[in-house]
């Protein structure tokens, strides 16, 4: 019932239960509360988490863009590299939500992860093209972080939150 009422799965008669489907309303919907919480949360971030903690995104950010620099020129990212990123990128955004201290925003968070994680298993499962911009998109958050500047933070999710709806959605995306 209860992932029935997330919008998560659905009930068919004679058919039994079936997987939430993937289309436009979904993608608009999950991005959209996904920006709310998020564009709010990294201000907060930005004010009060530990710097161990933003050094420690730092790092495994940067480490993963020189990793996938020299895979590019060594042949291409392979699928363990990309694996690696997606934990890296999802950590990233769980830190940011968890910073609040805030079961109940953390509770629905999750919920709506799972949302975008059903979208990307459909439309935009992270490639070995979208990586690098992906790890970009948020150097540019966490050298917002590292200034603690919370307006810089807010403007760099914001704009990273979009470009990945918009991958979702199917657009191209610079």
């Amino acid at each position: 019932p209860r992932l029935e009422a997330e919008g998560l799965i659905k009930t068919v008669p004679q058919r039994g239960m079936q997987v939430a489907h993937v289309d436009l309303n979904l993608i608009r919907d999950a991005f959209q509360f996904r920006l709310f919480l998020e564009r709010e949360a990294v201000a907060i971030f930005a004010s009060e988490a530990p710097d161990t903690t933003i050094k420690g995104l730092l790092d495994s950010h940067e480490n993963m863009i020189a990793a996938c620099e020299v895979a590019e020129g060594a042949g291409g990212i392979g699928d363990d590299l990309v694996a690696e990123a997606q934990e890296i990128d999802w950590a990233l955004h769980i830190a940011i939500i968890d910073g609040l201290r805030n079961a109940i925003i953390a509770d629905a968070y999750r919920v709506n992860l799972i949302k975008i994680r059903l979208i990307k298993q459909s439309t935009t499962r992270m490639k070995p093209t979208v990586v690098i911009p992906t790890m970009m998109e948020h150097m540019g958050v966490l050298r917002a972080l590292v200034a603690r500047d919370p307006e810089a933070a807010k403007a760099a999710m914001e704009a990273h939150i979009l470009r990945a709806r918009d991958r979702a959605f199917g657009l191209q995306v610079k």
